[in-house]
């Protein structure tokens, strides 16, 4: 948790004020008084999915800052320092973002990160046995508690951003989508490899799982269908049969294996489709996570969440299959930078860092969820 704190602290401020284009001649008012008058003056939907993404991106600070703070302090004091930091952190960001015109200042952020804290710590104070107990599982699979930041992220991906809409005419708009939309051969092997990957993750937090356990973690994919702007696919479905079928048929000793090559292969597939190199070279960008925050922030959040599992997975997968976290993040890295650099010739995307830099941080989580798990 030591490690993984700065981690969450450093990916808060980078996302809040990237690109960091401050003009601290804008206004001459205070920045605290600007904030105490910053509460918008209508909450729509759009608000309360800003509100839902501000929460869940401070629930991980104040688990993680709990728990760091418990190693010195009682249980009431590491609590009320968690949630100053929180509140601290949450209110700085706001009043800097005065100063730049792409952002926002609101009182409603400071509120969600504030619940976003308090959630995350009352998590932890209620769970703390049983994240140390997975910390330090070392039976079965390693890196048990890399495997349910892991499984989060999946789950994260599949049912962001967790607010259901009941309505039968966007329930039927659903439905007529999903049966519209042609079957892509690549996302049907990207579908099973995840799920098949997920599978392995979740066998390594539970210690055993039986396919109707996977069977029923799958029903989340109808449940989309319900979920306020997400869609489904006929691709994913089909993949999640797919991975249903494969992991009752694979033998116990060839699933990890199995899984890594599925997983490879996916990533190679989704990164170069449609294979056709006939664009101009284009420069790639060095900055990381550049084109994320550009982007909107639902789809941002998506493919953030998505690429953190699949690369995640795939270092935790070949460190499962004997290779140190140095290698496996190094290799999974050096791949990823060479397949933007053939990117540069795809039309229609943007060559970047970012997935480097990503299965980078993953394999320094990983490592440090295991080495806390063996202290």
């Amino acid at each position: 948790m030591r490690r993984l704190l700065p981690i969450v602290v450093a990916f808060i401020v980078y996302g809040s004020l990237y690109p960091f284009g401050f003009d601290f001649g804008r206004t001459d008012a205070s920045p605290l008084a600007i904030l105490l008058h910053a509460w918008p003056a209508k909450i729509d939907r759009f608000a309360w999915r800003d509100a839902c993404v501000n929460v869940l991106l401070y629930f991980p600070l104040g688990l993680t800052a709990v728990l760091v703070f418990m190693r010195r302090l009682p249980r009431a004091a590491a609590a009320l320092a968690t949630v100053m930091l929180g509140t601290g952190l949450s209110a700085s960001i706001e009043m800097l973002q005065i100063f730049d015109a792409s952002r926002t200042c609101s009182l409603l952020d400071v509120a969600c990160n504030f619940a976003g804290t308090v959630g995350g710590v009352c998590a932890a104070l209620i769970f703390r046995q049983e994240i140390f107990e997975i910390t330090r599982r070392r039976q079965g699979h390693r890196g048990a508690g890399g495997a349910l930041m892991l499984a989060c992220c999946w789950a994260g991906y599949q049912l962001y951003p967790l607010i259901p809409l009941f309505s039968r005419g966007r329930l039927r708009a659903n439905v007529a989508r999903f049966l519209a939309t042609p079957i892509s051969m690549v996302e049907v092997g990207a579908s099973a490899a995840e799920w098949f990957a997920f599978a392995l993750v979740m066998r390594a937090v539970a210690g055993r799982l039986k396919a109707p356990w996977l069977l029923l973690a799958m029903l989340c994919l109808p449940l989309r269908l319900l979920i306020m702007e997400r869609t489904l696919a006929p691709d994913e479905l089909i993949g999640a049969g797919l991975a249903m079928l494969l992991w009752t048929c694979l033998a116990e000793g060839s699933r990890v294996r199995a899984g890594a090559g599925m997983l490879a292969a996916a990533i190679m597939l989704r990164e170069l489709s449609p294979f056709e190199f006939t664009a101009p070279a284009r420069a790639m960008s060095w900055i990381p996570f550049s084109a994320t925050l550009a982007s909107e922030r639902l789809n941002a959040a998506l493919v953030l969440l998505r690429k953190a599992f699949e690369y995640g997975t795939l270092v935790w997968l070949l460190r499962a299959s004997g290779l140190r976290y140095w290698s496996a993040g190094m290799s999974v890295a050096a791949a990823l930078v060479l397949l933007e650099a053939a990117q540069r010739y795809l039309p229609n995307r943007q060559p970047e860092i970012t997935d480097a830099a990503i299965a980078g941080i993953l394999a320094c989580i990983l490592w440090g969820s295991e080495r806390r798990g063996t202290a």
